[in-house]
C-alpha cells in the first residue's frame, strides 16, 4: 500500500460516513412525506402486505449503527494518522501532509496557508509522500496486505 493509499483512507470513512447520512435522511424524507391517493387505480385484493414505514425504520435504524461504527472507526484512523504524520521529520511535510489528507484542502488552499506558491508544494507533496512511506514502511506494508 502506498502512502497516498493509505493517507487517503481517512477521507474514504468520511465519504462513507457522510453518505449513510444521506442516505438516511433520504429514508426519512420518504416516509414523512404525505403521497397522494390515486384513485383511478384498481382495487386488488390479496397479495403481500407490505410495512414500507417499519421496513423504511429498521433500515434507518441499521444505518445509524453502521455510521456510528464508521465513525468510530474514523476517530481511531484519524488519531493514528495524525500520529504517524506528526513523527515527520520536516516540518514543512507535517503540515502538507495534514492539509492535504487530514483536513482535504486542495493544494492550491495549502499553498496559501503556508505561503508557498501552488507549484512549490505540488513538487513537495511526493517528497512528503516518500518521507512518510520511509518512516512507516512496516505500516504500510502491514496494511497493504489486510487488503
Amino acid at each position: 500500500m502506498t502512502a497516498k493509499e493509505y493517507l487517503s483512507e481517512v477521507q474514504t470513512l468520511q465519504t462513507m460516513i457522510e453518505q449513510k447520512q444521506e442516505t438516511i435522511k433520504q429514508i426519512w424524507e420518504s416516509i414523512t412525506t404525505v403521497h397522494g391517493l390515486q384513485y383511478d387505480r384498481e382495487k386488488v385484493q390479496g397479495g403481500k402486505q407490505t410495512d414500507r414505514i417499519g421496513e423504511s425504520v429498521a433500515k434507518i435504524v441499521d444505518l445509524e449503527k453502521e455510521a456510528e461504527a464508521d465513525i468510530v472507526n474514523l476517530i481511531h484512523k484519524k488519531h493514528e494518522i495524525i500520529t504517524q504524520i506528526h513523527a515527520l521529520d520536516n516540518y514543512r511535510y507535517i503540515q502538507l501532509l495534514f492539509k492535504r489528507y487530514i483536513e482535504f484542502k486542495k493544494f492550491q488552499t495549502v499553498a496559501e496557508e503556508m505561503n508557498l506558491t501552488d507549484q512549490y508544494v505540488k513538487e513537495m507533496h511526493p517528497k512528503a509522500l516518500k518521507a512518510f512511506e520511509k518512516q512507516h514502511q512496516n505500516i504500510l506494508q502491514k496494511e497493504g496486505k489486510q487488503i
